[in-house]
């Protein structure tokens, strides 16, 4: 589409799986000066923004996401550093959510889960869930250290944010916060409301083709709310979403989902520029992505996929009306993200195959935590 539009433009796409294999390979390419004129990040941008082409030459030139009418300009913040320079451009918003087997929960017997349940009475729904299902079936997917953004929206409700941009960056994590949530998570698997440490590390929930959920081993699992198409695609039974449990101090962010920035060494920058545009502006382009990659930040985008809105969507724009009054701004991510997603998998991994106790892998949580903070 975008080639029909500009013809003197070739594309060539470099796909490169999950994000743990994508920022592999992305760090070798960077080391390597060979990096893609576009590249997509998550939420871990400011971990490169030393490689990163700042965009706001090309803002109401190739890239026409000035105006309101044309882009939510707060979906600009976020990817904006503090000396003002905008260094990617939002594909749309998402949040987590919570996705449950609504085939599997509706054959029990059992209601569907509401909406902003508090965590005690979704452990006690759990605990219903758990004396009605067959035998193998477990109420929920551990998501206890798989998604390092279900541990910080926890750490906010404690009133001990994993990470802000109070003076310029600032933790006010806690080992007894971390301690909270792995005995939460260490006790819900004593009492078999997810799966035992083998069956988990079976699934790594990176995707729908790595799901408990997916798979019929859990009805209840953490996902982001623009992945809920391509989990029910990947499913027979059908597929529900509900809010993550209210509590403590208002934690819900509505969130940038992916965010592509340009390469600050690219040779075709103007080039890289259109292509953000067409790919973020465009209602054709937007009739394709609907809302894969986020609800879209183009107004005109989101009017003109309005009436092709799926069940799935529906279920979302009912889950931002449902947490609005406690919805916070997005914080930023605790700096070198990717590792602290891959050490945080280890942790919890050691809890729950008895390697270490909750509160040693508290500490240990603590101490990961302060040791990125400064890297």
């Amino acid at each position: 589409m975008f080639e029909a539009a500009y013809p003197e433009i070739k594309v060539i796409g470099e796909p490169n799986g999950g994000a743990g294999d994508h920022f592999q390979i992305l760090d070798t390419q960077l080391a390597a000066d060979n990096a893609p004129d576009i590249i997509q990040f998550g939420g871990n941008w400011p971990d490169y923004v030393q490689y990163l082409e700042p965009l706001n030459a090309y803002l109401g030139n190739q890239l026409q996401i000035d105006t309101a009418e044309q882009f939510d300009q707060t979906a600009l913040i976020p990817a904006t550093d503090t000396d003002g320079s905008l260094y990617c451009i939002s594909l749309g918003t998402n949040t987590l959510v919570l996705a449950y087997n609504k085939t599997m929960i509706e054959a029990a017997g059992v209601g569907l889960p509401a909406d902003n349940m508090t965590w005690d009475e979704l452990l006690d729904y759990g605990g219903e869930l758990k004396a009605n299902l067959p035998d193998g079936v477990f109420p929920f997917v551990d998501n206890s250290t798989n998604q390092a953004n279900y541990l910080s929206y926890f750490y906010r409700q404690q009133g001990t944010p994993l990470w802000t941009s109070d003076e310029g960056g600032k933790s006010y994590a806690t080992v007894e916060s971390g301690r909270l949530w792995l005995q939460m998570w260490s006790d819900m698997r004593d009492e078999g409301l997810i799966p035992d440490a083998d069956t988990t590390a079976t699934y790594t929930e990176g995707g729908a083709d790595s799901s408990a959920l997916v798979a019929g081993k859990a009805v209840i699992g953490l996902i982001w709310s623009n992945q809920g198409a391509a989990y029910q695609a990947a499913m027979t039974d059908e597929l529900g979403m509900t809010t993550l449990p209210k509590g403590g101090e208002d934690s819900y962010a509505i969130q940038m989902s992916q965010y592509l920035g340009m390469y600050v060494d690219s040779q075709n920058k103007e080039a890289a520029a259109l292509f953000i545009n067409f790919f973020v502006t465009s209602p054709e382009a937007g009739a394709v992505l609907e809302t894969n990659r986020g609800v879209p930040s183009s107004p005109v985008v989101r009017q003109a996929i309005s009436g092709q809105s799926s069940a799935t969507d529906a279920a979302v724009y009912r889950i931002y009306d449902a947490v609005a009054d406690r919805t916070i701004p997005q914080d930023p991510n605790l700096p070198n993200d990717q590792e602290f997603v891959n050490e945080l998998e280890l942790i919890g991994q050691s809890v729950a195959y008895g390697v270490s106790t909750v509160e040693e892998a508290a500490e240990a949580l603590q101490a990961l935590i302060e040791r990125l903070a400064v890297k």
